[in-house]
């Protein structure tokens, strides 16, 4: 692998549902303070892409997941444990020719059942593997970042 691309960040695009946690998640990646920010527009930073929530939760506007992910090296589907509504695409996945993972938020005090539900979402939409975080309390968030950082990415 050439010099320049070990030093040139990975860039993931979040995706997920409105209030999924997506913000908080990268808040937290960022080592920021955490504090609410409804995203209400495409916001590209040099390592992440956050997408609003009204993408996944509006079918019409996948395509604009579709095309923003383009920009991306890793597709990160978001889903928190406290929802038991989904609303990703089934095998969305095949949509990307990039990794596809998930991401469970909001973990802190919910009973496994409820992360269960989460982790069937995302798996329902192909993403692999699926991990656990909690922005607040700072779980799996090392995890996910280490993940990212050192997921081959040649075979996509």
């Amino acid at each position: 692998m050439p010099e320049e691309e070990k030093k040139k960040p990975r860039r993931i695009i979040l995706m997920g549902r409105s209030e999924s946690g997506k913000t908080t998640l990268l808040q937290a990646i960022h080592k920021e303070e955490i504090r609410y920010h409804k995203t209400q527009e495409v916001i590209h930073y040099e390592d992440a892409i956050d997408t609003p929530g009204e993408y996944i939760d509006q079918a019409g506007l996948w395509r604009a997941c579709i095309m923003t992910a383009c920009d991306a090296d890793i597709v990160v589907l978001v889903h928190d444990a406290g929802n038991t509504m989904g609303r990703l695409p089934s095998a969305f996945n095949m949509t990307f020719a990039k990794p596809v993972i998930g991401v469970v938020t909001k973990i802190d005090g919910k009973t496994e059942a409820q992360i269960e539900i989460a982790r069937n979402f995302l798996r329902l939409a192909g993403a692999r593997p699926i991990l656990e975080t909690s922005a607040y309390t700072g779980e799996g968030i090392d995890e996910l970042v280490d993940y990212i950082q050192t997921l081959d990415l040649r075979d996509y």
